[in-house]
């Protein structure tokens, strides 16, 4: 039986270029060729053992070492790319990027909390607390007329970059003073039970991929159109009346998404909130 690699089987980054050696393209398989590059790459990448900042070799160097052609290690390259494992500077080279962290959908979870489970503690930096025009479906997702709404605007931090953008909009008459006010423990939700005796109890959520507009690109620090997923939710009081409408943008390159989901009495129940992904992003 063939050994495998020390840095394989304990998990340890590869020294070196001691990655390539260790990945092996089958010209025999039925799987094409670009397909196995870029499984063999992204299961480096996803085990750390290709770490954020790694230079990759050139793909002329990769294809020789590889033994295969120039166009299957390039289109695997590119899909990586897109997909944001990979960031490729023109007369730079390629790069491993910033890992990416996982976003449970889950009912009414917070975006920090979320984080928090797997140690890692987003910081959230206030932008705006105050009155704001109120877009004409906000006002109706929430029910009311009111011209201008509360928003409270905050910018998401991960390892010092910008990865979220999670704005809330609320009806001052239904929270006097919210915009004023400290938020208890950092956190909406705490602040809506503690202070406002409301409690949430559902959300209905929309999740697409847009492009970012100056508005949102800027805070982001990414360009002008570049493609962000957007999180859309309305969240419900015991009474299932609308008390929050939430938009989170966030930086695709620095997310990948879970999804739990139950089969009780012959139905499938899904579960795609949580925050960011899609339901409440508890805008902590």
């Amino acid at each position: 039986m063939a050994s495998v690699p020390r840095e394989q089987a304990t998990g340890e980054p590869r020294r070196g270029d001691g990655w390539v050696a260790a990945l092996a393209p089958h010209r025999g398989s039925y799987v094409p060729l670009h397909r196995q590059i870029h499984d063999l790459v992204r299961q480096e990448i996803v085990a750390d053992r290709l770490l954020p900042g790694t230079r990759l070799p050139s793909e002329e160097e990769l294809a020789e070492r590889w033994g295969v052609s120039l166009a299957p290690v390039r289109q695997a390259l590119v899909e990586l790319a897109a997909e944001g494992y990979l960031d490729r500077r023109r007369g730079r080279g390629t790069f491993v990027r910033q890992s990416k962290f996982e976003e449970k959908l889950s009912i009414l979870s917070s975006f920090s909390g979320s984080h928090g489970q797997h140690g890692e503690r987003p910081e959230l930096v206030m932008l705006y607390s105050g009155l704001a025009p109120a877009p004409r479906e906000v006002a109706a997702a929430l029910g009311v007329r009111a011209r201008k709404l509360v928003l409270i605007q905050r910018l998401a931090h991960l390892d010092a970059s910008p990865v979220a953008l999670l704005s809330a909009y609320l009806d001052p008459a239904r929270f006097p003073g919210i915009d004023k006010r400290e938020l208890v423990g950092g956190s909406l939700y705490r602040t809506f039970d503690s202070v406002y005796g409301v409690k949430l109890v559902r959300a209905e959520s929309v999740i697409e991929a847009v492009h970012a507009g100056d508005y949102e690109a800027v805070p982001l620090a990414v360009g002008t159109g570049t493609m962000v997923l957007r999180a859309d939710s309305v969240t419900y009081d015991r009474d299932d009346a609308a008390v929050e409408f939430s938009r989170v943008l966030y930086r695709v390159e620095r997310f990948r998404f879970s999804l739990e989901s139950y089969r009780l009495d012959d139905r499938t129940l899904h579960f795609p909130s949580s925050g960011a992904n899609g339901a409440v992003p508890d805008n902590e």
